[in-house]
C-alpha cells in the first residue's frame, strides 16, 4: 500500500514533469496581421513596367508649353491676277484649329501677325509653277515682308502641285488656296517638317501622312518636334 509520503513525491515528479514540457515546448505562430503585398505594392518596389515609365517620360516632355512665333501673309499682286482669294479672319481660323492639332505635342503657334503682302505679279506665276527660289532671291530687293517671325507661312493661289510646300532649310512654308485636305491640317503638317518631321505611311490618321486629314503625332514625333522647337527659340537651329 502505498505511504502518503510515497504519494506526495509521485505528485511532485508528475507536477515537474509538466512545467518541463511546457519551458521546452516551441510557442505557437500567432497569425500574420499583415496582408501579403500587392502585385501593385510589388511593381512599385521592383519599379515600374516599361510602358509605364515611357507613358510618364511622355507626359513629362509636354507639360511645359513651347511657344513658337509664326507670321502669316497672303501674297497678292498689284493686278489681282494671281492673287490669293482668302481673307485675313479666315487665315486666323486656320492658324486656331492649326494649334488644336499642335496641343498633343504641347506647341502653340504664337501669331505675331496676319497680313496681305503684294509683290510682283512673275513670281507669283512662278510660285504657281512650283518655282520658289526667285520669291527667296527678291524678298528684301524688289518686294519687302514686314514683321517677320521665327516660323513664316505664305498663302497663295497656286503652288505647281497638291496642298503645300515647306522649302527645306528656310522655315517657310506655302498653303494654296484650295487644298485638297483641310486648310488647318496642311498648315499643321507644313510646320511639322519645319520641325524635323518627315513623312510616313504607316497610318493615315497620322499629320505625317501626306494627302489625308489626319492629324495625329506620335510620342517620338512629339518628342522631335519639341527638341527642333526649343533648337529654334535658342538659335541653335
Amino acid at each position: 500500500m502505498m505511504t502518503s509520503m510515497t504519494k506526495t513525491l509521485l505528485f511532485l515528479l508528475t507536477l515537474a514533469a509538466l512545467l518541463l514540457t511546457a519551458c521546452i515546448a516551441p510557442p505557437a505562430i500567432a497569425p500574420s496581421t499583415t496582408a501579403p503585398p500587392s502585385t501593385e505594392a510589388i511593381s512599385r518596389v521592383d519599379g515600374p513596367a516599361p510602358s509605364d515609365d515611357l507613358k510618364t517620360s511622355a507626359t513629362v516632355q509636354v507639360t511645359a508649353l513651347i511657344s513658337l512665333p509664326i507670321s502669316l501673309y497672303i501674297l497678292d499682286d498689284e493686278t489681282d491676277a494671281h492673287s490669293s482669294a482668302r481673307t485675313v479672319e479666315e487665315v486666323k481660323r486656320i492658324l486656331a484649329n492649326a494649334n488644336e492639332i499642335w496641343s498633343q505635342a504641347g506647341i502653340e503657334l504664337d501669331v505675331q501677325n496676319v497680313q496681305r503682302l503684294i509683290i510682283p505679279a512673275p513670281l507669283l506665276e512662278e510660285i504657281a509653277q512650283g518655282e520658289f527660289s526667285g520669291f527667296f532671291r527678291a524678298a528684301g530687293i524688289d518686294f519687302s515682308i514686314p514683321d517677320l517671325s521665327l516660323i513664316n507661312g505664305f498663302y497663295v493661289r497656286a503652288i505647281g502641285g497638291p496642298n503645300g510646300i515647306a522649302p527645306s532649310g528656310t522655315r517657310t512654308f506655302f498653303v494654296m488656296d484650295e487644298p485638297s485636305v483641310h486648310d488647318e491640317r496642311v498648315t499643321s503638317h507644313e510646320v511639322s517638317h519645319i520641325l524635323g518631321l518627315h513623312h510616313t505611311l504607316d497610318d493615315r490618321g497620322r499629320l505625317l501622312y501626306p494627302g489625308t486629314n489626319g492629324t495625329s503625332l506620335t510620342d517620338e514625333e512629339s518628342v522631335v518636334a519639341r527638341y527642333v522647337a526649343q533648337g529654334l527659340l535658342t538659335g541653335v537651329r
